[in-house]
């Protein structure tokens, strides 16, 4: 029995004995944070049971097509929740500034995709080897014969394409395919989807990715690839550090590059990575080094100081990594 089978009965326990739900997702959410915390309060609407939607960050502009983004606030409006529901989250400081509203909750249920760094909540519905946790919230709403409207479908097949990179990560799965084979015909919007997050990008997006391409470096028989923009780099081009979404993965796809990273500076002296690899490359323990995480061939992490400084002390150990594996 997977998990999913093994906890709904809890977890819909846990939902339907709830007068009042917070959800909660990660800092600078991607699209399965967002679509699942979405596509989770649609759900609670469907049953009727109040709920809200707390994220540290704002939505970034190519997510904010999801179907009711606009609930998303950065503090509750009541002072206390019966349950906590937070997903796609692998550590109780990635929630930023809304960490102590869920801590005031009664219970909590955490559903992720991720390795854990810690183990927080009343009910854990964590399974390492999905590619997303969208595909996990699929699941649970399936098993619960849940009626998926067309704005949970989009919300659903929106955490499915973009943590599969549009089915072309090694993460993607049959399951994957399937479930969103099935989401399409429940109304999902694949078309929006693609347009909004792949094909919608701002001008100031297009610039710095040609800053990134031109002082990219190569390291270990060009198997390593590294690029940084600065806050020179983002306040020239008037732009912000989501604008840098998929830039990383521009780096991976050069042929012979295994590794490669990108770290910017939206601010001065802090300093974001973004790592990823191919095949047998774990580069989430590099990030973990530095405090960071995230799954086998995508992490993060992040530095505080000169971007330089950051650059020496992650290339060493992307050596390390690549000469390890």
């Amino acid at each position: 029995m997977g998990i999913v089978e093994q906890l709904a009965p809890e977890f819909v326990a846990a939902v339907t004995s709830a007068s009042s739900v917070l959800i909660g997702t990660h800092l600078n959410p991607d699209g399965d944070a967002l679509g699942s915390a979405l596509a989770m309060s649609h759900y609670l609407d469907g049953i009727g049971v109040r709920n809200e939607v707390l994220c540290h960050h704002m939505p970034p502009k190519n997510l904010r097509f999801l179907p009711g983004v606009n609930r998303i606030r950065q503090t509750p409006k009541e002072e206390k929740y019966d349950l906590g529901i937070v997903v796609d989250l692998d550590s109780l400081e990635r929630l930023g500034s809304t960490e102590i509203f869920f801590a005031s909750c009664e219970r909590t249920v955490f559903i992720d995709h991720h390795v854990p760094h810690d183990a927080p909540g009343d009910i854990r519905i964590v399974d390492t080897s999905a590619p997303a946790t969208a595909v996990i919230l699929t699941r649970l709403f399936q098993r619960l014969e849940v009626k998926i409207t067309p704005e949970i479908a989009t919300c659903l097949i929106t955490g499915i394409v973009t943590d599969t990179g549009s089915f072309r990560f090694r993460n993607t799965t049959p399951e994957s395919l399937s479930l969103a084979a099935s989401l399409l015909e429940q109304g999902g919007n694949i078309n929006l989807v693609s347009e909004q997050v792949f094909q919608s990008k701002p001008i100031s997006s297009a610039r710095l990715l040609g800053f990134a391409l031109e002082r990219m470096s190569l390291d270990s028989n060009d198997q390593i690839c590294w690029s940084v923009l600065t806050i020179e780099d983002f306040e020239q081009n008037h732009a912000v550090d989501e604008d840098t979404e998929g830039f990383v993965n521009e780096l991976l796809s050069i042929e012979t590059v295994q590794i490669a990273a990108l770290l910017r500076e939206p601010k001065r002296g802090k300093v974001r990575c973004s790592i990823r690899s191919r095949a047998q490359y774990d580069v989430a323990a590099v990030a973990r080094i530095f405090g960071g995480g995230g799954h086998r061939n995508a992490a993060g992490c992040n530095f505080e100081g000169p971007v330089e400084e950051a650059v020496d002390q992650l290339v060493a150990e992307l050596r390390r990594c690549l000469e390890s594996s």
